[in-house]
């Protein structure tokens, strides 16, 4: 099999004068090493994070701890099989199920009264979830060692992708340039450091050894490579559905690297895509999948979806990735001033390979990277755009950036008066070199201050205090609540960390605008909103996390309208629509307890948006009204 062997040189004084020396050090055989090493160096900070949102059910599942269990069943939460190493491999990852809990959850109002019936978030991933049992079978009270076995997966996953470079490359600098790259990208430190979230550098380790395997057996005529990456495949797609991303690049190679007849090639994608359809085959019948809600999609359920949300969604990430603009301005925004954004986006999406066209020309590799990283987006479009979900996409973005600095210089040292695509070129390869470089390694070096001051802001909208003070038949009743789905995480938390559980939970409505409170009665309110709907957020020209608790909270999706009259019984209250939208989003319910409002049976909390956090509620008296403010 042919390749494109070419290999950058820097010929005159200026190339001579960049790379004297650091490109020593970038082509050492040792740098590999170093890469890994320094990827366990700035992730340490992670050891000390303990336990986020779904770590609190994870360890409930996998502990068996009889105190938290028993908390658990006095309020109809409990896992069945805790402890067990087969319900854990089938159910670590099932969020929601409306076969199995998503009843359970509504009903103690883990769930908003307002969830789709058919709210599904249900992800199989073995491979991770043993990780995750052997953790809290070897070190079960030691966090730190949890978070120590992620870093040492994002160092195995750094020290892969530079040995992938290497060899699609070349053992040059150009290759350790783009292992350099993939360390100082910021968006591999929520992974390392969030013990849920493991399972994507699971995928990874396994993705990238697929693409080494496959270039062996295609390129060296390495037989066992017929069976080696297939498996290697399934791994990467048995710890986290991202793993699918592995076939872009597969993809990518048969048609700018493999030679050859096409049919050739396409054989040489069917052991991949048999892997694929049989493993997704089995994920839909065992029942896995998302539904019903906007946080994710699935492109086997909802395609059309799924096919709006990649044009939605794609600019964002593909913009993250050439100039590490956050992906997740993309819910931080309101819709007016995304859609401005999103056009700028695309320009740029657009023109960044327009002006690297020139270094393009006659250089396979590059298309192949080019070409990997464009198809690698695809299926993060499954989900909200968010810097995590670039991992796959920047094995290629990096191996890009990484030869067209190579071939820059090359072709800078040997014009005197380079043209105006060449001066273009320059300017856009020099930016690139700054954002990816000093300014990623300032980014990278601050990733765990900013993560734990986002992690910290995201804990107060979902983490009650009160949980401690509350006797356990008492209900506790949030009239706003800032990001609804995150009071799933808090009985778990309760439960874990020795707290009692209130009797249930009871999310009135969301906290994205103003609301008007009426006392119709002893037992009766209604909440009507004051601007949009309940379910939309108030609009400003501004970011604000408030258009991420939006998104995050997307229980019911636009295709699952509500009607007026629409009743939702619960233990203890009854919700019922008396007004809706155009969209069928409501405007206004009505809410009717078993007992006076004022019962001591009845703890009332708003979200005060002036400071911040939760406090108590007065209610009015009967026939009167109160407005809360909203984020704005």
């Amino acid at each position: 099999m042919q390749r494109d062997s070419t290999t950058y040189h820097s010929k005159g004084t200026f190339g001579a004068a960049v790379l004297h020396r650091v490109s020593p050090v970038l082509a050492a055989r040792w740098f590999p090493l170093v890469l890994a090493l320094a990827a366990i160096l700035v992730s340490l900070p992670a050891l000390w994070t303990g336990l986020l949102t779904d770590d609190y059910a994870h360890r409930a599942m996998l502990t068996a701890d009889p105190n938290a269990a028993q908390r658990l069943a006095q309020v109809g939460l409990e896992f069945e099989g805790a402890g067990r190493l087969g319900p854990a491999l089938a159910d670590l990852f099932v969020v929601v199920d409306p076969d199995t809990n998503l009843e359970r959850y509504r009903d103690y109002g883990a769930l908003p009264w307002w969830t789709c019936d058919t709210y599904r978030v249900a992800h199989w991933r073995p491979l991770a979830s043993l990780t995750h049992w052997l953790d809290y079978r070897l070190f079960p009270n030691a966090t730190w060692l949890m978070h120590l076995h992620s870093i040492l997966w994002f160092a195995a996953v750094v020290l892969l992708v530079a040995i992938l470079y290497r060899r699609f490359i070349g053992a040059g600098w150009i290759a350790g340039l783009a292992g350099l790259l993939y360390l100082l990208s910021d968006d591999s430190y929520f992974p390392a450091m969030w013990l849920a979230n493991r399972n994507l550098l699971i995928s990874l380790c396994f993705g990238i050894v697929t693409l080494i395997v496959h270039d062996r057996w295609r390129r060296e005529r390495w037989v066992p490579g017929i069976v080696v990456g297939p498996l290697c495949l399934l791994a990467s797609l048995l710890s986290s559905e991202g793993g699918v991303a592995t076939f872009a690049y597969l993809f990518a190679y048969e048609i700018a690297l493999a030679t050859g007849r096409p049919g050739k090639r396409v054989l040489a994608l069917v052991p991949a895509l048999v892997v694929i359809v049989a493993w997704r085959l089995y994920y839909n019948l065992q029942g896995y999948g998302a539904d019903g809600g906007g946080f994710y999609l699935d492109p086997a359920h909802e395609p059309l979806a799924y096919v709006l949300a990649v044009f939605q969604r794609a600019p964002f990430l593909l913009a993250g990735q050439w100039t590490t603009s956050p992906p997740e301005l993309h819910s931080l925004l309101p819709a007016d001033a995304r859609g401005l954004l999103w056009v700028v986006l695309v320009v740029l999406a657009i023109l960044i390979p327009l002006v690297l066209r020139p270094l393009l020309r006659g250089r396979r590799r590059l298309w192949f990277w080019l070409i990997g990283m464009h198809a690698a987006v695809l299926p993060v479009c499954a989900t909200i755009p968010m810097g995590r979900g670039l991992l796959f996409v920047a094995i290629g973005g990096f191996g890009l950036i990484a030869e067209c600095v190579g071939a820059w210089l090359e072709q800078f040292d040997r014009e005197s008066r380079p043209s105006l695509s060449g001066r273009l070129v320059r300017l856009l390869v020099v930016l690139l070199l700054v954002v990816h470089v000093p300014w990623a390694a300032v980014a990278r070096a601050g990733a765990f201050k900013v993560t734990a001051k986002v992690a910290k802001h995201l804990n107060r909208a979902m983490v009650i205090d009160l949980f401690r003070q509350l006797p356990p038949d008492q209900d506790l009743v949030v009239v706003n609540a800032p990001n609804p789905t995150a009071l799933v995480h808090d009985p778990f938390r309760a439960a874990v960390e020795g707290e009692s559980l209130p009797a249930g939970l009871r999310v009135l409505a969301p906290g994205y605008g103003p609301l008007e409170i009426t006392r119709v009665g002893p037992r009766r309110l209604i909440i009507r909103a004051l601007s949009n709907g309940l379910l939309d957020c108030q609009q400003e020209y501004r970011i604000d996390p408030v258009f991420f608790f939006r998104r995050l909270s997307d229980v019911r999706g636009a295709e699952h309208p509500m009607a007026v009259g629409q009743r939702v019984v619960l233990p203890r209250m009854m919700a019922e629509v008396r007004a809706v939208d155009e969209r069928g989003a409501p405007t206004e319910v009505a809410f009717a307890f078993d007992t006076e409002l004022e019962s001591p049976r009845l703890l009332w909390l708003y979200w005060d948006w002036g400071h911040r956090h939760f406090v108590l509620f007065h209610l009015p008296p009967v026939g009167e009204s109160v407005c809360l403010r909203g984020p704005f």
